[in-house]
């Protein structure tokens, strides 16, 4: 996150432009390790992390996004997306942006008392079952 707000300042303030380029690499790298971070989160079994530690995330990466989202706007705006040099890394940042999307989306799914109640539901209609097969439905 701190790096991420070094690079949106130094976006911002137009520092010289190495600065600008090291600030969105290292912003980059950083973005890197936390979507590492977050895909080893996600592939840890159930019930290992407390509905608490899911839920004391999701405002975080809230904010993360919004920071993210700001860089690219302001990154347009100074016309940064253009340039060969600048727009590599900020092609970067934005695709782990999105990766960061996705598991934002998929952990307020996995806390949502509608999902988890119709996912019960579904396996209480396999159990019973009352389902059809994928070729009955073609």
């Amino acid at each position: 996150m701190a790096a991420l707000l070094r690079a949106k300042e130094a976006v911002k303030q137009q520092f010289g432009f190495w600065g600008i380029l090291s600030g969105l690499w290292k912003c980059s790298r950083d973005l890197k390790a936390l979507g590492a971070s977050l895909k080893a989160l996600s592939e840890l079994p159930d019930g290992l992390l407390t509905e608490d530690t899911i839920k004391s995330q999701i405002p975080q990466l809230r904010k993360l996004l919004t920071s993210i989202e700001e860089l690219i706007d302001t990154a347009k705006q100074k016309g940064l997306m253009n340039r060969s040099l600048t727009s590599a890394p900020l092609g970067s940042i934005r695709i782990r942006g999105e990766y960061i999307a996705d598991y934002l989306e998929s952990i307020e799914m996995s806390v949502d008392a509608e999902v988890l109640q119709a996912i019960t539901e579904g396996r209480e209609q396999i159990e019973r079952g009352e389902y059809e097969s994928m070729e009955h439905l073609y």
